[in-house]
C-alpha cells in the first residue's frame, strides 16, 4: 500500500517496518527485482519510471520537498514543465546530486509545505516567492497571475511571507516590484491577457486601461485593454474563451466601430509568436491617433 501511494517507491526504513530486512533488499537489488531510485529508496523493476517517481525519490531520501520550478510544475503553472528536479532541504542538510537542483532554507515549517500528487511540495505562496529567484520577470508574473486567478494565494499572503523571509533572499527585490504592480489591479482573466500586458510593457508602449465598459446602441460592451483617450481597444482572443462567442464578438466589434472605436483583435498565436506584429499594430494606431512617443 505504501509503494502504491508513493509512485511505486518505498524506503529501507519502511521496508524494515513490515519485516523486510536490509539483506533481503540487497538480494532483490542484485537479482534486479528491485531498482535503487535514490539513497535508501527502491522500486520494483516492474514499476515504470516517471518524473513524479524520481522527484519523490529525492524527497524521501533527503529529506527534502519539491520546490521552485518543480513545485511550479506540480502546481500546473503556465509553461512550468515536468522536467527539472528541484528541491529544498533544511539548512545544512542539503545533499549533492548531478541531476538535481538543490536549495536550502531556514524556513521550511508546516506553513511552507503541502502535498500534491503524493509529493511533499512548497505551498503556493512559498512557490511563487521561490520562483522569483529563478524565473525572468515575464514568466514570474504569469505564474503569479495564474495562482491569483485560482485563489491559491493572495497579494496579502505573499507580502507577509516576503517580509517574514527577509530582504536578502534570492529574488526578493524582483518579487516586491512585481507585487507593487499588482496591488489594486484587476488580475487578468487568462494567461493570454497576462502575456499581452507584459508584451506592451516590455516594448515601451503606454500602460492601457483594463476591462473598459463602453455603452453602445446594442448595449454595454467590455474591452479587455483600451487607450480610452484615443478610443483604441485591444482584444487578445484565445480560442478557449472565444470559440463559442464568435457572433457576439462580431456584434461587439461592429457596435464599437460605430462609435469610432478602433478595436485591434489579436489571436493567441499573434501574441505569443508574432510579437512584432502586435507591437507595430498598436504603435501605429497610437501614432495615427495623435500619441507622441518619447524620442529620448
Amino acid at each position: 500500500m505504501t509503494a502504491r501511494r508513493q509512485h511505486g517507491l518505498f524506503t529501507a526504513e519502511q521496508a524494515r517496518a513490515v519485516g523486510i530486512s536490509p539483506a533481503l533488499i540487497k538480494r532483490l537489488v542484485a537479482s534486479r527485482e528491485l531498482v535503487v531510485v535514490d539513497y535508501g529508496v527502491y522500486a520494483s523493476v516492474l514499476t515504470p519510471p516517471s518524473w513524479h517517481q524520481r522527484l519523490l525519490g529525492v524527497c524521501l531520501a533527503s529529506p527534502a520537498v519539491a520546490s521552485h520550478r518543480s513545485a511550479g510544475a506540480l502546481s500546473r503553472g503556465p509553461d512550468m514543465l515536468q522536467e527539472l528536479l528541484e528541491v529544498t532541504a533544511i539548512r545544512h542538510l542539503r545533499r549533492s546530486s548531478q541531476d538535481v537542483v538543490w536549495h536550502e532554507s531556514f524556513f521550511l515549517d508546516d506553513r511552507d509545505v503541502t502535498e500534491i500528487d503524493g509529493i511533499p511540495v512548497t505551498s503556493a505562496t512559498r512557490t511563487v516567492l521561490d520562483l522569483a529567484g529563478v524565473l525572468d520577470d515575464d514568466h514570474l508574473v504569469r505564474v503569479l497571475d495564474d495562482f491569483l486567478r485560482r485563489h491559491v494565494t493572495s497579494i496579502e499572503k505573499l507580502g507577509k511571507e516576503l517580509e517574514r523571509m527577509g530582504p536578502r533572499r534570492p529574488g526578493a527585490k524582483r518579487m516586491r516590484a512585481v507585487l507593487e504592480r499588482r496591488i489594486g489591479v484587476t488580475v487578468p482573466e487568462s494567461d493570454l491577457e497576462t502575456v499581452f500586458e507584459s508584451l506592451l510593457r516590455r516594448n515601451g508602449l503606454p500602460d492601457p486601461d483594463r476591462q473598459v465598459w463602453v455603452e453602445t446602441a446594442a448595449g454595454p460592451f467590455r474591452i479587455d485593454f483600451a487607450y480610452i483617450k484615443y478610443r483604441i481597444g485591444m482584444e487578445p482572443m484565445g480560442r478557449r474563451f472565444h470559440a463559442d462567442t464568435w457572433e457576439q464578438d462580431m456584434a461587439r466589434l461592429a457596435a464599437l466601430s460605430a462609435l469610432d472605436w478602433q478595436v485591434l483583435p489579436y489571436s493567441d498565436f499573434d501574441v505569443r509568436s508574432r510579437e512584432h506584429l502586435v507591437v507595430d499594430g498598436v504603435r501605429s494606431a497610437l501614432v495615427r491617433a495623435g500619441h507622441q512617443f518619447d524620442r529620448s
